[in-house]
């Protein structure tokens, strides 16, 4: 029986544009359920956009148009920044869909009557941007330690959600790895927040802000955004909000996230499950943040980095192949244009895309090479190596690991070129030559596979040269990692999969 793999990212918030952080999370949740697919799991990936709040309503006035309007328009932003970038996602949920608001509102009630939730005044420092209240001690030089401005002070009757009966269960949870938080640094931070401070509970509703979903009890009341968002996880796979009903991917087993929004996932999100006695997601994965050129990503200071302008320097493949291997995912890392263009050349243009162009140049006519199937013992033990460590980094969510091992493949099948000297044997030892081809054309093909989660199309190219592009879409893992059945009948040569590119100064 297949096994279930269901992955989500954060919802984005549809006030931004799609930007290059939103979309390595994306592009790494989509390698992921890629992969799962290749290994027949039954996959579901789930995205979106959040779309409610007073920053949203604030933004809409001034661009003259409704909160809807204004939410219409800034989500199709996303989806067409993920179909350029190749996202296979399930679902595309945004916070506005009616289904999703009403399993909100479902959620809240059951909370109410478990007396989990109460009326009550609160008083505090918010900032407009996070959409969030700040104890003193969260604050960076008085400031939003994410937004650097000051914050304002807020009084205002709402509802509460008694977070702070959760706090030893949460800390018990997280310790044991029952509710797994990665990578060690971003646990060890939840950790040390929930051991020196004590969870206050939760205000779950806003009296003065009316672009939202409207509070069960209280029609002067709207739901608070963080709520509303993070139940998009269980009504993004269809669930209404029957605790007794549950659907049949949840919980996930993988959340990715940036590390910004951590502790809404690992302490505010957990503790909602838990009220609701739900299973927790089976890990919650916070990857660190880009610098651009060593600057902090930033609108005002002109280093935002739109992923699409990116895809149409290097190609969309190419851009989710680069932003996964520039450093290992979970750790902060620099996004600097030389480094990509010398990234994309010496790995992608010198590297996967020479090689594929040197063995289809000595390949021209694949029919000879059909019956020749003497296995290189060497060359068949080092892709089986290769793929036991490549599935063991993309299960540990290594994609840097991956790609290495790639690139370890493509290093291994030049030097065997280089050492065989193919282009001689035409003349010496046409036996040879035969048996020399073949186990490169079969190397191309376990590198086609290979690629596949991170390079769909270009994959799919590679695959086409070798004239097995329909048969190898029928094959799940276990029959793809096979070294020697294949047979190349109808070998082509195919384009340049990878243009050099000169950087622009």
């Amino acid at each position: 029986m297949n096994n279930k793999f269901y992955i989500t990212t954060p919802i984005y918030y549809v006030n931004e544009k799609p930007h290059v952080g939103g979309a390595y999370t994306t592009i790494a949740a989509d390698v992921l359920a890629r992969f799962h697919r290749m290994k027949g799991d039954q996959v579901f990936f789930l995205t979106g956009t959040d779309e409610h709040g007073e920053k949203i309503a604030i933004s809409a006035e001034a661009n003259h148009k409704t909160p809807k309007e204004w939410c219409d328009e800034n989500s199709a932003k996303y989806e067409e920044a993920w179909d350029v970038l190749k996202i296979s996602h399930d679902n595309f949920i945004r916070t506005t869909d009616s289904k999703h608001e009403k399993t909100v509102v479902k959620v809240l009630e059951q909370l109410f009557k478990k007396k989990l939730i109460y009326p009550g005044t609160y008083q505090g420092l918010y900032c407009i941007d996070c959409e969030r209240y700040y104890t003193p001690k969260e604050l960076v030089d008085g400031k939003c330690p994410f937004h650097h401005h000051d914050l304002v002070t807020l009084s205002e009757d709402c509802y509460f959600f008694k977070l702070s009966a959760f706090q030893d269960i949460l800390l018990k949870l997280i310790s044991s790895n029952e509710f797994l938080i990665e990578p060690q640094e971003r646990k060890n931070e939840i950790l040390g927040f929930l051991k020196s401070e004590k969870l206050e509970d939760l205000a779950v509703s806003r009296k003065k802000v009316k672009w939202g979903i409207e509070f069960p009890f209280d029609k002067e009341q709207t739901i608070y955004v963080w709520v509303d968002a993070l139940f998009n996880y269980l009504s993004g796979i269809d669930w209404d909000g029957d605790i007794k009903k549950l659907p049949k991917f949840w919980p996930p087993e993988v959340q990715l996230i940036g590390k910004d929004i951590l502790r809404f996932h690992a302490v505010m999100w957990p503790a909602l499950l838990l009220a609701l006695e739900l299973p927790l997601p089976k890990k919650l994965f916070a990857h660190g943040f880009f610098t651009v050129n060593g600057q902090k990503m930033s609108k005002s200071l002109g280093t935002g980095v739109n992923p699409e302008e990116l895809a149409v320097t290097f190609g969309a493949d190419s851009l989710r192949w680069l932003l996964l291997s520039l450093f290992p995912f979970g750790q902060d890392g620099d996004l600097s244009e030389s480094r990509l263009y010398d990234k994309y050349n010496s790995d992608l243009s010198n590297g996967l895309g020479n090689l594929v162009r040197r063995v289809l140049t000595l390949a021209q006519d694949g029919s000879e090479f059909a019956s020749s199937k003497i296995i290189n013992v060497e060359f068949k033990e080092k892709i089986d190596s290769v793929w036991q460590k490549y599935e063991k980094a993309l299960d540990g969510l290594h994609f840097e690991t991956a790609i290495a091992q790639i690139n370890d493949l493509i290093f291994f099948c030049d030097k065997y070129i280089n050492q065989e000297e193919p282009w001689k044997l035409s003349k010496t030892d046409p036996d040879k030559l035969k048996n020399v081809l073949y186990n490169l054309l079969e190397s191309l093909r376990h590198l086609s596979c290979l690629t596949w989660p991170f390079m769909p199309d270009k994959s799919n190219l590679i695959l086409e040269s070798l004239g097995i592009l329909s048969q190898e879409h029928k094959k799940n893992l276990s029959e793809i990692k096979k070294f020697g059945e294949e047979k190349f009948e109808k070998v082509s040569q195919g384009k340049v999969l990878f243009p050099k590119i000169e950087s622009v100064e």
